[in-house]
């Protein structure tokens, strides 16, 4: 497997990913993307791996989406370009994000669609989508993760939410010193693999077929929201105002 933004690696049962664009600050693009599916399918199918260990390389875990063109044209198709987030869909192995940092945007998305997450005391959660003009993608999901108030705090507020904020309202599982990061996530992620691997996997199947029960009605309303706001003036004074670098200028409310 020829990857570029995307580490991967196998240790015993243990596969390590980490996102690997530290000069863009991990910011995703269609790149990462397409290696992140190919990654999570190769941990799928590889018998000898129980667990993964989700990090970012250099100062950040993850910067969100990759806007340096400015926002995404109204005729970028997400649900086409970027199916299933972050496709880890089927994916019944547990994932252990170890978060450092910024998780900012696209990147918190791909945090919270690990199973067990620990993060630093640096580190911050955001959704700056709105200030762009743009729906965050998978806001549809957020009440089916979290308690709608806190959902509503994410996603309408776009505030960052510190480290002790994110623990109190359960978005991450421990506050661990930065230097103590990965042993705690290897320490969890040995811990699973020592569990059944069927019981372990069979329970998480059972979590997130669950959750996901209305996932067609779900994918509609995001698809229809999405069309609605790409489409927009604000979504294209959003993309000025980012590569201008100024407050932008809403004609809508």
């Amino acid at each position: 497997m020829n990857l570029t933004t995307v580490e991967y690696e196998k240790r015993d049962a243990i596969a390590y990913v980490r996102l690997n664009r530290p000069d863009k600050l991990n910011a995703m693009n269609e790149v990462m993307h397409s290696e992140l599916a190919h990654v999570w399918a190769d941990f799928r199918d590889d018998p000898n791996l129980r667990a993964a260990i989700l990090s970012g390389k250099g100062k950040c875990f993850s910067a969100g989406a990759d806007l340096s063109g400015g926002a995404p044209s109204a005729h970028y198709n997400y649900t086409g370009d970027f199916p299933d987030i972050t496709r880890t869909q089927g994916v019944y192995k547990p994932i252990v994000a170890a978060l450092h940092s910024h998780v900012v945007g696209y990147g918190m998305w791909i945090a919270l669609d690990s199973d067990i997450r620990i993060a630093t005391d640096d580190t911050s959660f955001w959704l700056p989508e709105p200030q762009w003009g743009i729906a965050t993608i998978p806001s549809a999901w957020f009440p089916k993760l979290m308690p709608w108030a806190i959902a509503s705090e994410l996603l309408l507020l776009a505030e960052r939410v510190n480290a002790e904020r994110a623990y109190e309202v359960g978005l991450i599982n421990k506050i661990v010193p930065k230097d103590q990061l990965l042993a705690e996530a290897e320490k969890l992620a040995n811990r699973l693999c020592e569990l059944g691997p069927m019981a372990v996997q069979g329970m998480k199947e059972a979590m997130v077929r669950a959750s996901n029960l209305d996932y067609t009605a779900v994918d509609q309303i995001t698809d229809s929201v999405q069309t609605r706001v790409m489409n927009s003036e604000d979504r294209k004074e959003g993309g000025r105002a980012f590569v201008e670098k100024r407050l932008a200028r809403w004609s809508s409310s």
